[in-house]
């Protein structure tokens, strides 16, 4: 009769309703005498190795956690390089929509904002040209000297107005014989001698002429001789000013 080998029993807890045992280390499952259930022999064991540890046989607990280190820190890698990917996204997705929101500003600026630019620009242009004071102004004093009185000439309107505030004794009359595409619209002596002149041709260049003369005297002193620029029918400028004796000398 042979020699069997002594099986050295230890104690475990049953993984289903944690009732202390003695399982035989060598197989791999067992039953529970007190609830029937079948468990995991070395997990058993784990059970009650780790509910009766103390500092002194702590050495002996076989507690394997470095799977599940390995996956916390597997897990938390992940997260962060998902979180990186994902910013990476947002901010491309930020550059593209900032790109498009640009193209379409410019794309806008040119069906609308261009368009009411110009419309402004000619509304502007309208405004000055009914409602903007004058071109130019300026004063012109005869050739025989500040004694004749002078001439102020300004452009407003569309209209040439000529203003002699003192005439200082001298007579002034519009030359409506040599002046040129232009004519007297209003003449007024009230506070000096008034002349206002309107073109009578749309384009092109016309001349008003004004004649002076000491009033103890028959014959004519002078001449002023403004050339003017019409357009659309209106005066827009003042051009040049001449001074002559006669005009048989003034080249048009």
């Amino acid at each position: 009769m042979g020699n069997s080998a002594e099986v050295k029993m230890v104690p475990a807890l049953c993984t289903q309703c944690g009732g202390k045992l003695t399982v035989d280390p060598s197989k791999e499952t067992a039953d529970c005498p007190f609830c029937g259930a079948s468990f995991l022999v070395e997990k058993a064991i784990n059970n009650y190795q780790v509910q009766h540890a103390t500092f002194e046989h702590v050495d002996n607990v076989n507690i394997d956690m470095s799977g599940t280190v390995h996956s916390v820190l597997d897990f938390v890698g992940k997260q962060m390089s998902e979180g990186r990917e994902l910013k990476r996204e947002l901010r491309r997705e930020e550059k593209e929509l900032a790109a498009e929101n640009q193209k379409q500003f410019f794309m806008n600026f040119f069906k609308i904002g261009l368009p009411m630019l110009v419309i402004l620009f000619i509304m502007l242009m309208v405004m000055n040209f009914f409602f903007g004071d004058d071109s130019r102004e300026g004063v012109t004093t005869a050739e025989a000297g500040e004694e004749a009185g002078t001439v102020s000439y300004e452009v407003s309107r569309g209209l040439l107005y000529l203003d002699i505030p003192n005439p200082e004794g001298y007579n002034w009359e519009y030359d409506m014989f040599n002046s040129r595409d232009v004519s007297l619209e209003d003449e007024s002596n009230r506070n000096g001698v008034h002349f206002t002149i309107s073109p009578s041709h749309s384009f092109g260049t016309a001349y008003a002429v004004l004649h002076w003369r000491d009033e103890n005297y028959a014959d004519w002193d002078g001449y002023f001789v403004y050339e003017v620029e019409v357009e659309d029918g209106v005066i827009t400028d003042v051009t040049d000013v001449s001074s002559v004796d006669d005009m048989e000398s003034f080249i048009y």
